[in-house]
């Protein structure tokens, strides 16, 4: 891989993800990504519920160079990361099925289910709603762990996955993610990924009660599917 990773300031180095990284990286989604994300503090959803999902995200990251991660220059621990996948129609479309959904849990609680219904939902709906692309990248995993927020760490994924020349080396004419927190919609828009679809949460309700199933206590009040062409 020859795309230049971020310089290294004095407090963070990065890396490219690779294979003999995947515990420690599972490790760090699971104490960081799996309490941080609206939609997991909303389902409250538990280790064992989460790892079969991020185990199918890492697999899939890990088929290619394409995923990066922060470490601190002090401890080296794993402190943020973005992992992506290359995504292709025509690996998508030709096993279509229940045990190829890409968002699958170990749940069968009411408020689990509804997170992986909204991911798949969405997910799924890609290719026919941009019949014009074939390969893109997936943004799968973005996080950075909480005493490390606003260190400019996100930008920096961000940065160094959003080249042109990069995304060439996989074919990849876009980017497509499901952005499932307030904060990362924002920042997605301002670097200019259009919505392409929606799901509001207060449509995915339980039949008991009529309330929504999915509350976030951050303002996040939908789900959308994103993408910007390069």
């Amino acid at each position: 891989m020859s795309h230049k990773l971020p310089s290294a300031t004095d407090k963070y180095y990065f890396e490219v993800l690779r294979n003999e990284e995947k515990s420690e990286m599972l490790k760090f989604l699971l104490e960081s990504f799996r309490v941080d994300e609206p939609l997991n503090r909303a389902s409250k959803i538990s280790c064992e519920e989460i790892e079969k999902c991020l185990d199918g995200a890492l697999d899939r990251a890990l088929k290619t160079e394409s995923s990066i991660l922060a470490r601190s220059q002090d401890t080296h621990e794993i402190v943020g990361c973005m992992l992506n996948s290359v995504w292709r129609r025509d690996e998508s479309l030709c096993t279509p099925g229940e045990e190829d959904k890409d968002f699958e849990f170990h749940t069968i609680r009411k408020e689990v289910a509804m997170v992986a219904e909204i991911l798949n939902e969405l997910h799924e709906s890609f290719w026919s709603l941009r019949p014009d692309q074939d390969v893109v990248l997936h943004f799968e995993i973005s996080s950075v762990s909480v005493n490390h927020r606003r260190q400019g760490l996100a930008s920096k994924f961000m940065n160094w996955t959003e080249n042109k020349k990069f995304l060439d080396t996989f074919g990849a004419t876009g980017i497509a993610t499901e952005a499932s927190s307030l904060a990362n919609q924002a920042l997605l828009a301002k670097r200019g990924y259009s919505t392409i679809a929606t799901t509001l949460l207060d449509t995915k309700v339980d039949p008991d009660t009529g309330k929504p199933i999915l509350v976030c206590d951050d303002g996040t009040d939908r789900v959308n599917l994103m993408f910007k062409t390069f």
